[in-house]
């Protein structure tokens, strides 16, 4: 079960680099109309054309390389934003495409080199120099893995990165090795500390994969009470917030979904999303809160990166930071009777009795069954996002005849 982002993006303390100057259709650095607002009618879940992955797959490879990337960096981004649509995390996947077209050659250097500023048998420190979040991603869990399989556990944490996408792609990539998967990111702020009347914090997903049977325990999720995606999504439906997910400066809930994805992409503290648990301690906003501040140890101070208040600051911009990490199951025993013990324990919850009209899922299952549906039936986009994906493409010369159709 998901709910994870990163924050949209600003070049400064006070505004957002994401293309957007209003209503009028702002373009960014590619001549791509990037503006959230410009979709004239709220458009259904269930209204979405489906389309055929390994298609997208090769289409967004064709726009990587026409920004100057390698054709395997192209279907390392492709793959991990694939990972999300495929599993049916929507906020992750092609979605924030238009949030790279945006960044390309200001936040994001094309040409960037990650750089290993510390290593050891367990643990490594990269400077990701801006390059795209999704590749310093992979090459840190990569290191992860090599690390758990010789010593038992690795661990990295990257600074000056960039948007990295879903949190889970990088603890899945562990757990189909065999071993536990973890990652988070700070973003760029957008939380506001409990009873704050300043963003500071942001989204800072946490995400843990586990081998088991018939798929991976998936537990990917932000720490504030809804990723930022989710409130495009509903204002992309018209459809107004369902519950406490942004408050303005009084601590006030906003439900104008519209309303409040404008306030948050002004970036002038007019709104901010609220910790998971809310905006009260009496229903637990601390402690979201606290998980926020434990991702910011874990990303920026141990890398030495920019804290989720400082990671759109400077010129060029700080940057976001990850972590990840690697465990080898064999440090605590036999790794095969740990996952059958596992699977049984997760069976048994699902067999726990459910309300009426629901059923008891544990995390992972909603993600496995939009995996089958949409391997088989293609992936589900919003016109919004097609257009935004011919665009760039348009922009570039790429050509997406028989994909976008």
């Amino acid at each position: 079960m998901t709910t994870t982002t990163d924050s949209p993006t600003r070049n400064d303390g006070a505004k957002s680099n994401a293309g957007v100057e209003g209503k009028d259709g702002a373009k960014g650095n590619n001549g791509t109309v990037l503006n959230p607002f410009a979709l004239e009618t709220p458009e259904s879940a269930e209204d979405r054309h489906r389309y055929d992955p390994a298609a997208l797959r090769e289409l967004i490879a064709n726009i990587m390389v026409a920004w100057g990337y390698a054709r395997e960096e192209g279907y390392t981004v492709a793959d991990a934003l694939g990972f999300a649509d495929l599993h049916g995390i929507d906020s992750h996947g092609l979605q924030r495409f238009q949030l790279y077209a945006s960044q390309m050659g200001n936040k994001i250097d094309p040409s960037a080199q990650a750089e290993v500023v510390l290593d050891t048998p367990v643990s490594r420190i990269i400077d990701g120099h801006r390059r795209m979040g999704q590749l310093n991603g992979v090459d840190a869990m990569n290191a992860c893995i090599e690390k758990a399989k010789a010593t038992g556990i690795g661990m990295a944490s990257v600074r000056r990165s960039c948007h990295y996408g879903v949190a889970g792609y990088y603890a899945n990539m562990a757990a189909e090795q065999g071993l536990i998967g973890i990652s988070m990111t700070n973003t760029e702020p957008i939380v506001l500390p409990l009873y704050a009347r300043q963003i500071w914090l942001g989204t800072n997903p946490i995400a843990v994969a586990i081998p088991a049977d018939p798929h991976p325990f998936f537990f990917d999720a932000s720490t504030s009470v809804v990723a930022y995606g989710k409130v495009e999504l509903y204002s992309k439906q018209g459809k107004e917030l369902p519950a406490t997910w942004v408050v303005d400066p009084e601590n006030q809930p906003l439900r104008d979904s519209s309303d409040a994805l404008a306030r948050l992409l002004r970036y002038n503290n007019e709104a901010g999303i609220v910790p998971v648990g809310g905006n009260t301690e009496y229903t637990g906003g601390h402690k979201g809160y606290g998980f926020s501040i434990l991702v910011e140890f874990f990303t920026a101070i141990v890398s030495g990166g920019a804290t989720t208040d400082s990671t759109a600051k400077g010129d060029p911009v700080n940057g976001i930071c990850h972590a990840f990490m690697a465990i080898d199951p064999k440090i605590y025993g036999d790794p095969e009777d740990i996952r059958k013990r596992f699977s049984a324990y997760l069976d048994e919850v699902r067999a726990l009795p459910a309300v009426p009209g629901r059923k008891v899922l544990v995390h992972g299952d909603k993600e496995a069954a939009a995996y089958a549906d949409r391997r088989k039936n293609g992936v589900p986009l919003y016109h919004k996002t097609v257009s935004e994906l011919k665009a760039i493409a348009d922009g570039l010369g790429v050509s997406y005849d028989g994909i976008l159709d």
